[in-house]
């Protein structure tokens, strides 16, 4: 194809909405997948609090873990974001957050 052919056929597409509707598509895909992230993001942030301050109040073990899935649970219930997790990425997150504060004991010692 010669480079004529070429721009008219990005034309074509162009005006019979098909680049358009790839486009629209395309930035609607990237911003559900940075507003994931941030929500992830935040999720981790919530869990590093919270492990934080289970540490302190709780005796370890699986009481110290219910109570984080509980008190993160309760926290995205009341501001109404439970919808957005799953109870693996709570899970998971709590796992990340506990990971995290061994390694800066670690890192402190």
């Amino acid at each position: 194809m010669t480079t004529n052919n070429l721009i008219t056929f990005a034309e074509a597409l162009w005006q019979s909405g098909i680049v358009p509707a790839l486009l629209i598509l395309a930035i609607s895909w990237a911003s559900e997948r940075f507003n994931r992230n941030k929500r992830l993001t935040n999720l981790l942030g919530i869990a590093e609090a919270v492990v934080k301050w289970d540490e302190v109040t709780f005796d370890g073990g699986q009481t110290q873990k219910a109570q984080a899935i509980k008190s993160i649970t309760d926290y995205l219930i009341k501001a109404d974001k439970a919808h957005l997790f799953t109870a693996k990425q709570i899970d998971e997150a709590i796992e990340w957050a506990v990971e995290k504060m061994k390694e800066a004991e670690k890192y402190n010692e």
